[in-house]
């Protein structure tokens, strides 16, 4: 399974915990407390248009979260930090062009 598919499958897993539809027993996560959202975009080289837009963020939520207004939510936190980690594979996955 190339690495696109393994990260649509951990978040279809991230969506089944979250909603508690899957046994605690059956998978053992690290969602962040966490996240410097800001960090991670300017990490990324991308203005606060440009990251909502390229991982279907809405733009007023990454300036709140950005701001400290907001908190992330575990599921946005854990999608952050996989954007983090590999943004070109999140990229591809969304654009459709994953196996």
């Amino acid at each position: 399974m190339k690495s696109g598919g393994r990260i649509v499958e951990s978040m279809k897993e991230a969506v089944a915990i979250a909603q508690g539809a899957m046994p605690k027993d059956a998978y053992t996560v690290h969602i962040p407390a966490a996240v410097d959202v800001k960090a991670i975009r300017q990490g990324l080289g991308l203005s606060q248009a440009s990251f909502s837009a390229r991982f279907g963020l809405s733009l007023h939520t990454l300036r709140n979260w950005e701001q400290g207004k907001r908190v992330p939510d575990p599921a946005a936190r854990a999608y952050l930090k996989v954007i983090e980690q590999a943004p070109d594979v999140v990229t591809e996955v969304l654009s459709g062009r994953s196996a």
